[in-house]
């Protein structure tokens, strides 16, 4: 039994040395769920070297896996398509629709998957890859539906841009389905007495504690002033001391100094700690420590937002803006509450001004996020309002945690999520065996000989005559190819063994055609007539074209 294939990439997961982010987090994640649920005796894998193929390996072992591994290098140019669809980390598929070329349009099915879509290396992407032969049994899984508006959008506007600039009648579109990121649920169930030793530890005392979780940016993931405003409003009605636990990092010490600073500032009467949420510990338990989480994510970067599920999976009922994928993640009034939020509408001279700026480089990323962010808005009274109610009333946390609990488990789960992705599998395989796709030829992949057949004067076949061979023997080869650069770059068409054969076969009848020569040492024409070509470079023999009839 042959199951699909993921592509690995050691910089789509979390290891050593690499910052921790939130595509790498769903990447880690991921291959675990992949693992654990994907069918098949042999697990297969597309990688890009054969190095990568040795990590994927150890770190498949290292996640459990027991089953075989078998791994083919993207630019080994061996067939990957056997498993029949491929499942790639991000929304491209690197080099192999080109590469599938050689093998047949519709030998396999290509599926990428979207995290963020704002910024320039993707939309680049985007924009290259209805140029690539990319076909509708191909895929980008979207996680959210608010991010299949944004691709969609993305793709058609490509898509009229080259039927408009090249006067063409098709371009096949991947399909979009909408399937979500997934977590291994049990990984955040509540552990016996981590609530008493988290609350200890950062001295919770019978405080309301509100929780986040993810690096501490302002611009890339949240801007923290609308949730200090809302937990100061909140200080002031609730009654009893409120705790603020921003579990997370900052890749620069001035976003550190921001949150604090802006704490100090917009909710005095707070307790704010920063956590570290790199260390293992914590990740796995700070959760059980809160009373509810929240994130004021109000920025384009985000696309679905892990955290709020993890959250929901560790018992915790959510407070989130009403932002972008976390309609599809949290139910508003069930599992927590939705924030209102509101942005500058479409269709202004500020909005085209914004773009162009970002599209030729005048504004970094950075810079593009802050401009649009500061025309983002979350409801501060109905933030506030939302966590009133939690803090109110124990029964409801109670009830909605539980309830997300739940939620997660029938949604959100590896168990579940990948079935839909082996789903979406069987239904691209339907699409490619009802297709008949032409088998072009890959631009980039042009027989050379065919490409700058008009240098040489002439092209030998396999009538062209051979003469007047010099004895080679294996040393004489070794020392010509030392002088000549084979030695030097390493590439040979043929053993040496076998040269020197073609070179003394030659030798011993005097005059013969290639063709013939090739057939005495069982040799293919197209290689006899290399080896010959080379031989007669370095004149060990003569080689002439046939007399005119």
């Amino acid at each position: 039994m042959t199951g699909p294939a993921i592509f690995f990439h050691a910089d789509a997961i979390e290891s050593k040395g690499k910052e921790l982010v939130g595509r790498r987090s769903a990447g880690q994640s991921f291959l675990r769920g992949f693992l654990q649920h994907v069918p098949g005796d042999t697990v297969h894998a597309l990688v890009e070297t054969p190095h990568a193929g040795k990590v994927f390996e150890t770190v498949a072992r290292d996640l459990g896996e027991t089953r075989p591994v078998s791994s083919i290098a993207l630019n080994s140019g061996a067939d990957f398509s056997g498993p029949g669809t491929i499942f790639f980390p991000g929304p491209g598929y690197m080099q192999a629709a080109w590469q599938r070329q050689g093998l047949g349009m519709a030998s396999c099915s290509l599926v990428g998957i979207t995290h963020t879509v704002s910024t320039r290396r993707v939309m680049e992407g985007m924009h290259r890859l209805l140029s690539e032969p990319v076909q509708n049994w191909d895929a980008i899984i979207c996680t959210s539906r608010a991010v299949h508006g944004v691709v969609q959008r993305q793709m058609t506007e490509e898509r009229a841009f080259l039927l408009d600039r090249f006067g063409g009648t098709r371009v096949p579109m991947p399909q979009l389905p909408v399937i979500p990121l997934g977590i291994q649920a049990d990984d955040f169930a509540r552990r016996d007495g981590a609530r008493q030793a988290m609350r200890a530890r950062y001295d919770a005392g019978d405080g309301f504690v509100v929780m986040t979780m993810g690096r501490l940016t302002s611009v890339e993931k949240a801007n923290p002033v609308p949730l200090y405003l809302a937990l100061e409003q909140l200080a002031g009605a609730l009654g009893r001391p409120v705790y603020l636990w921003q579990v997370g990092w900052a890749s620069r010490d001035t976003e550190a100094d921001l949150h604090r600073d802006a704490a100090a500032a917009f909710c005095p009467s707070v307790s704010v700690q920063q956590i570290d949420g790199r260390d293992p510990d914590v990740r796995r338990d700070i959760w059980a420590g809160a009373d509810v989480f929240t994130l004021p994510a109000d920025n384009i970067q985000e696309t679905f937002g892990l955290v709020p599920v993890e959250a929901m999976a560790a018992g915790l009922p959510v407070v989130m803006p009403d932002w972008n994928g976390f309609r599809d993640t949290v139910i508003h009034g069930e599992t927590g509450f939705l924030i209102p939020t509101r942005m500058t509408g479409p269709g202004h001279p500020q909005g085209r001004d914004l773009a162009a700026r970002f599209a030729d480089g005048r504004d970094s990323y950075l810079h593009h996020l802050s401009l649009i962010q500061q025309q983002t808005q979350i409801d501060v009274t109905a933030y506030a309002g939302a966590l009133l109610a939690l803090g109110r009333d124990a029964d409801l946390c109670a009830q909605m945690g539980q309830a997300g609990v739940d939620h997660v488990r029938r949604t959100f789960d590896w168990s579940v999520v990948i079935p839909q992705y082996l789903a979406l599998g069987e239904e691209l395989a339907a699409r490619r065996a009802a297709a008949k796709p032409r088998r072009p030829v890959m631009p980039l992949q042009i027989d050379p000989f065919d490409l700058y057949g008009g240098y040489p004067t002439a092209h030998p076949d396999g009538d062209w005559i051979m003469s007047g061979a010099k004895t080679l023997t294996l040393e004489q080869l070794n020392t010509l190819d030392r002088l000549n650069g084979r030695t030097l770059y390493n590439r040979k068409q043929l053993p040496d063994a076998r040269v020197v054969a073609f070179a003394d076969a030659v030798a011993r009848v005097g005059i013969a055609t290639v063709a013939d020569i090739a057939q005495t040492v069982k040799m293919r024409l197209d290689l006899a007539l290399a080896v010959a070509l080379f031989l007669a470079k370095y004149d060990y023999l003569k080689l002439v074209p046939p007399e005119p009839q």
